[in-house]
C-alpha cells in the first residue's frame, strides 16, 4: 500500500472514530473532521509536490547523461550505447513509479475533496 492510500485510510478509519467515540456536540465534531480533512489535502498535496520535484530531477538527469554519451560521439562503443540503453529502462521505469505515485495522490485527494463536501 502506498503512503497515499494508507494516508487517506487512516483519515477515513480517525474520523469514524472521532464521530462514534467523541463526547462532543455535532457542530464541534464536524468542525474537528473539517480541520483533519484539511490537514490530509495539504498532507496530499505536499506529496505531488514531492513526487513532481522527483521527476524534474530524474528528467534533468537522463537528459544530462544522454547529452555526455551523446558527445563522445563517434567514439561511443557499444557498451556505452547499452549502458545508454539500460539508464534510460530505468528512468522509464522510475518515471512511470513517481506518476503512479501522483497520480494516486491526485486520485486520493480529490476523494478527500468530495467526501469533505458531503459533510
Amino acid at each position: 500500500m502506498r503512503n497515499a492510500e494508507g494516508f487517506v485510510i487512516g483519515v477515513l478509519v480517525g474520523a469514524v472514530g472521532a464521530l462514534l467515540l467523541a463526547p462532543a456536540s455535532g457542530a464541534e465534531t464536524r468542525q474537528e473532521l473539517r480541520r483533519a480533512m484539511d490537514k490530509g489535502r495539504d498532507r496530499l498535496r505536499s506529496m505531488e509536490t514531492l513526487a513532481e520535484e522527483r521527476i524534474a530531477v530524474l528528467i534533468d538527469e537522463i537528459q544530462e547523461k544522454t547529452a555526455r554519451l551523446m558527445d563522445a560521439g563517434g567514439d561511443l562503443v557499444e557498451s556505452k550505447r547499452q549502458d545508454l540503453a539500460e539508464a534510460i529502462q530505468v528512468a522509464k521505469r522510475a518515471l512511470a513509479e513517481e506518476r503512479d505515485i501522483l497520480t494516486r495522490a491526485s486520485r486520493a485527494r480529490r476523494v478527500a475533496v468530495e467526501r469533505e463536501e458531503h459533510l
